[in-house]
């Protein structure tokens, strides 16, 4: 009898791509694999990405360990049928190592045929995984006019998984750029045109008119509506296409909040303490805001409640070593979450330099990949906006996110006496499947605890 038997290989992501590292496995042998599940996290010179599976089966077996650097190709385990033998594996693993398989991702980068003339390449919206279906092109990387060379990196995409580089592969020069920074296309939209120098403009021209790929009209170039003798009258309403951030923000939180179950649970927090050793640090020389404070007060409760800094990965539970804080920051055209790693190790001074210094990169529009990823647990603050409490969206990947209400001046009752106290409220949103509410609530009353008596985050 005949058994179904495929390979799972290291993936070719770029040009450039030579190998990568196995860095996560998010399946267990014995699991039923379907197209786009994610199988793996895999890092390569530039990024982590997430692996996909193309096919259906159960993972009979894993070839690689985690860590294992491996060259694209090569075998990182075997899908088929769940009837499958050991010894039919292990035939198909020593024929796999003799060469007697064919290199399914090599054929699956083999590019797609293309209509364009002669000495004049497409540069299209890439398909990075299955079930990718549109990308947000987030900058451009070359000029028009500039050669480029094979393997050259020519824009950032942004899919709803990670931000990824698009490299090159045709030699040639840029002459036409069709897409704009901030456009939200499908798979293989028309973004510009690498062409010979001795293609005329007048035929790069012509080819983009004519619809050069299949979606040039649709997603990049919305031709105006023919105007009328008569001035239409203004609409009512006005459309605002989503793009840009705003679209990508929009995708995040409604995987989010659609996939994760969440909960949450308040607490009120005496801050007259911390308040002032902030204000004596900042006396001293030492710039520390409350947000500063609280960051690491933070990372030293995870220490005794260290599923708050867990993420929940299918049938597991990732336990992360370093306490890395996705700092929310909000900007004209939205939010974003750079990311201060290892709060844990710094010194609160230091976590108050770091702060500072993503602030600044946000504000100046150089966040890069190394900044935004990596987090494990978030904070998110409005106080400065007048915001008593609020609740916020724990962001993809992690299992926990801070909701930072103001600091405000109360009556508070202490050993039967009325006294003014500097109340703030945190509000904590988690992921139900990762902890529970008795557990949070247990994390925030040893965050109240350190707050309340900030003397040892100096050391």
């Amino acid at each position: 009898m005949s058994v179904n038997l495929q390979e799972l290989t290291m993936p070719k992501w770029g040009l450039t791509m030579e190998e990568g590292t196995l860095v996560r496995w998010m399946v267990e042998v014995g699991d039923t694999i379907e197209p786009g599940m994610e199988l793996a996290e895999v890092e390569t010179d530039k990024i982590v990405n997430i692996m996909e599976a193309t096919q259906s089966g159960v993972l009979l077996k894993k070839l690689a360990d985690e860590d294992d650097v491996l060259p694209v190709g090569a075998l990182l385990g075997v899908i088929g049928d769940a009837d499958a033998q050991d010894a039919d594996v292990d035939a198909f693993v020593a024929a796999f190592e003799a060469g007697e398989t064919a290199d399914s991702d090599a054929a699956a980068e083999a590019p797609a045929p293309s209509s364009a003339p002669a000495g004049v390449f497409e540069i299209t919206m890439p398909k990075w995984g299955l079930t990718m279906e549109e990308g947000t092109l987030v900058s451009w990387k070359v000029e028009v006019g500039e050669k480029v060379e094979s393997g050259a990196e020519l824009a950032e995409v942004e899919t709803d998984k990670i931000v990824n580089v698009l490299e090159n592969t045709q030699a040639g020069v840029l002459r036409r750029i069709v897409a704009a920074e901030g456009d939200v296309l499908p798979v293989g939209a028309l973004l510009g045109i690498i062409a010979e120098e001795g293609v005329s403009d007048a035929d790069i021209d012509a080819f983009i008119a004519g619809g050069g790929s299949a979606a040039v009209e649709e997603s990049v170039v919305a031709a105006p509506a023919q105007q009328a003798a008569e001035p239409a009258a203004t609409p009512a309403e006005e459309l605002v296409p989503l793009a840009g951030m705003r679209a990508a923000i929009a995708k995040t939180v409604s995987t989010s909040w659609t996939t994760i179950p969440h909960y949450m649970v308040t607490i009120a927090i005496n801050m007259g303490k911390a308040s002032a050793l902030a204000r004596s640090m900042k006396e001293a020389g030492t710039k520390v805001s409350i947000n500063d404070l609280i960051i690491k007060a933070a990372a030293v409760a995870i220490e005794k409640y260290p599923l708050m800094n867990a993420s929940f990965a299918d049938k597991n539970i990732t336990m992360h070593r370093d306490v890395n804080m996705a700092v929310a920051i909000g900007l004209d055209e939205g939010v974003v979450m750079p990311v201060i790693r290892n709060c844990q190790a710094l010194s609160l001074p230091e976590i108050g330099v770091k702060s500072r210094e993503l602030v600044a990169m946000a504000k100046e529009g150089k966040l890069g990949k190394q900044e935004m990823s990596g987090g494990t647990i978030a904070i998110s603050n409005m106080g400065m906006l007048g915001v008593e409490s609020f609740i916020a969206i724990v962001p993809p990947t992690q299992s926990a996110i801070l909701a930072i209400g103001s600091l405000k001046d109360e009556a508070v009752v202490s050993e039967g006496n009325i006294e003014v106290a500097k109340m703030m409220r945190i509000t904590i949103s988690a992921d139900h499947r990762v902890h529970d509410g008795a557990y949070a609530a247990k994390f925030l009353g040893e965050l109240r605890s350190i707050l309340e008596q900030p003397e040892a985050l100096q050391g």
